[in-house]
């Protein structure tokens, strides 16, 4: 009897074992898939790409006195001219953009930075100084 037991026991350890090294496995690939979700949010932040390549699509945009970031966001993603709202957001936030009321051509090859360049007039100063060099 004692042998039946002793195997019993083996198993149930195996078992266990299984069990624990499915259990690592798992965090594992949840740690894996979060640093590369975390990584492709990060580099769209600092390294966004344009929503469409080439000449791109032209969108006339209108921002009014007081619009805040998130219905500008908002409107930018429903003309197809960002792809992650949440992006952009956190971009107005971590470059310190002042929108200006205008109404400004933009077009869907380029990226977010740009388009933030261009809501909050630095473009046309950048334009002007190399226009005066």
């Amino acid at each position: 009897m004692s042998g039946r037991s002793s195997r019993e026991g083996t198993g149930g350890t195996a078992a266990w074992a299984v069990v624990k090294i499915l259990a690592y496995a798992a965090v594992v690939a949840v740690l894996i898939w979060g640093a590369r979700l975390g990584y492709r949010f990060g580099r769209e932040i600092f390294c966004p790409a344009a929503v469409s390549g080439g000449p791109g699509r032209e969108v006339s945009f209108t921002v009014e006195e007081n619009d805040s970031a998130s219905r500008i966001a908002g409107e930018l993603k429903e003309d197809g001219l960002i792809e992650n709202r949440a992006v952009f957001l956190i971009q107005s936030q971590l470059f310190e953009t002042e929108f200006q009321p205008g109404t400004y051509e933009l077009s869907t090859a380029m990226d977010s930075r740009k388009i933030l360049a261009v809501l909050s007039g630095q473009v046309q100063e950048t334009e002007e100084e190399e226009t005066q060099s």
